[in-house]
């Protein structure tokens, strides 16, 4: 993560088995392409069955040829030497670090122990109907998208000379994988006899590949759409269905067979346990990715631990498998043979100093610490954020390259000397307002005299001492200089920092200096101008409210 030169290096021990919770067709893909990387893999699943059988046919395309690939999948894996199949299995506990993990299963009541260097979430979608929505109860011609897909799968004759309507997107927002089980049922239906589609859409969601090419197959081959505002009046229990025609713009009637209705796409439930056991951060509606660009397209906030396909959106086949090849990728990058070369110096613990309170193991985004007698910062899981260094009540970590004896000097080479221009110290996460700043320089941009920008490995590493002592020593003005929220490699780095900029500001206030010589900037690698005007805007304010008292 960061550009730190280390010279002491060492080499470490990896367990190479890989675990992958979940036996659905991801889980399945995933297990058959780390095992062709060379690695063990341990497949657990809390359900008995496994691949195509479980669950909603979320992922099948209603094609006999198709489906015979999934089937040569599912008898791989079960046939495989170096993948070890467990239904009816969960994950229990998890400890440990990447490349060195040590999880519980528990299977038929009993704990059976592993050890494993990765771990690969894959868990599956669920469905909920939708009947409720609608005002339909279930019944033989009122069918969910599941039902209808299960009917198409065993014999399609039920649909010769019948007429099917389609709803979707009146009883929720959706989704473009909704959108494509849909759109996948009506090109199922070509070739059916005398079979007649329609599909009723409010939203129609096809910004995923191939989607708008199978729609347009859909309606060249007879499927009717109709893109309406509100939502159809559906009498008789499906069987009647009136609405206005926004072409016609005048009241239809249309007689239907059967009605076919949306289903509401959901996480696993076991999400959430999951994330409590494996210590990652939950995103948005229940999936196990944070929002964060740092993280695409498979990384959790912590080394070694892996999401893929449904467990972290609402992906379809393709690109769910695109998510195991880069699985697969991640891992051997990640394992190896099982040995690895680490810096020795990447985040160093003063034993002496280190009373075991355990704030750098609450605090580290990336669950790269444990303890034995002291805090111990795994050189694999560590990215050398610095976050724990400026937390540690005793001063008691210190990151390579970034040690707090550097950066004070480098404090104090910046507000020594001066002509009488506004003595500005800017602290920069290196992997965006540092950039941002040398692209301002590089493109001659306007940048006060007095600047200097000081770099560190990210902004969770701007310590409160550090600003302090910036403002004792003199500088007029301090920046703090972090990523955008949700844009943070270290994942909460930015936020500490912003945390430790409110501190010091309520700090100023108390001792009678003006908390406008302090600021919280965020900025990408990329605004070059914005940081430009962001410096300018503080020299300017600067010049306002007169020089520091503190100066030298």
């Amino acid at each position: 993560m960061t550009d730190v030169i280390h010279m002491n290096m060492e080499e470490v021990q990896l367990a190479t088995d890989v675990l992958v919770i979940g036996g659905g067709l991801i889980g399945l893909k995933a297990a058959s392409e780390i095992s062709d990387s060379g690695y063990r893999v341990i497949l657990i699943d809390k359900d008995a069955a496994v691949g195509s059988q479980k669950g909603p046919r979320f992922f099948l395309s209603l094609n006999k040829e198709y489906d015979k690939g999934v089937q040569a999948l599912e008898e791989k894996v079960k046939a495989s030497k170096t993948i070890q199949l467990m239904n009816q299995t969960r994950l229990g506990r998890a400890v440990g670090v990447a490349g060195d993990f040590t999880v519980e299963l528990q299977q038929n009541g009993e704990g059976i122990e592993k050890k494993v260097g990765a771990i690969v979430v894959a868990t599956d979608f669920t469905a909920r109907p939708l009947h409720e929505a609608y005002g339909l109860t279930p019944a033989e011609n009122v069918l969910t998208q599941s039902r209808m897909e299960e009917m198409l799968a065993a014999d399609k004759n039920a649909f010769v000379n019948k007429s099917v309507a389609f709803f979707v997107g009146f009883a929720q927002e959706g989704n473009p994988l909704v959108m494509e089980r849909i759109l996948r049922a009506v090109l199922a239906l070509e070739g059916v006899h005398g079979c007649k589609a329609c599909v009723f859409v409010n939203n129609l969601k096809v910004a995923s590949d191939g989607l708008e090419r199978m729609y347009k197959m859909g309606r060249e081959k007879g499927a009717v759409y109709f893109k309406l505002k509100e939502k159809p009046s559906i009498t008789e229990n499906g069987k009647r269905i009136v609405f206005k025609d926004p072409v016609l713009r005048e009241d239809m009637e249309i007689l239907a067979d059967f009605v076919v209705l949306e289903e509401q796409i959901q996480t696993d439930q076991f999400n959430e346990t999951l994330a409590c056991l494996l210590r990652i951060d939950m995103g948005p509606w229940g999936f196990l990715q944070q929002d964060n660009v740092h993280l695409f397209p498979v990384r959790s906030n912590r080394e070694g631990i892996y999401i893929v396909g449904s467990s972290r959106d609402f992906l379809g086949l393709p690109w769910s498998f695109t998510d195991v090849g880069n699985v697969a990728l991640e891992i051997k990058d990640l394992l190896g043979a099982g040995k690895r070369l680490v810096p020795k110096d990447r985040a160093v613990v003063d034993e002496g100093k280190c009373v075991i309170c355990l704030t750098c193991y609450r605090c580290c985004p990336h669950g790269a610490i444990y303890w034995d007698n002291k805090a111990i910062i795994s050189p694999v899981a560590c990215q050398a954020c610095g976050i724990c260094a400026s937390e540690c009540p005793m001063d008691a970590i210190q990151i390579g390259g970034y040690g707090d004896a550097d950066i004070l000097s480098k404090v104090k080479t910046g507000v020594a000397g001066g002509n009488g221009a506004p003595r500005i110290l800017a602290f920069c996460c290196q992997n965006s307002a540092y950039e941002a700043g040398e692209m301002a320089g590089a493109f001659d941009k306007p940048m006060p005299e007095g600047l200097q920008m000081i770099k560190v490995p990210c902004a969770g590493k701007i310590d409160l001492d550090h600003i302090m002592n910036a403002l004792a020593e003199g500088a007029d003005g301090v920046l703090v200089m972090a990523c955008h929220k949700g844009n943070c490699k270290s994942v909460r780095g930015n936020t500490y920092a912003g945390w430790r900029v409110n501190d010091a500001h309520r700090m100023l206030q108390e001792a009678g200096l003006e908390s406008d010589r302090l600021r919280f900037v965020t900025l990408a690698s990329n605004m070059g101008n914005e940081f430009s005007a962001a410096v300018a805007d503080m020299e300017k304010k600067i010049q306002e409210i007169g020089l520091s008292p503190m100066r030298k």
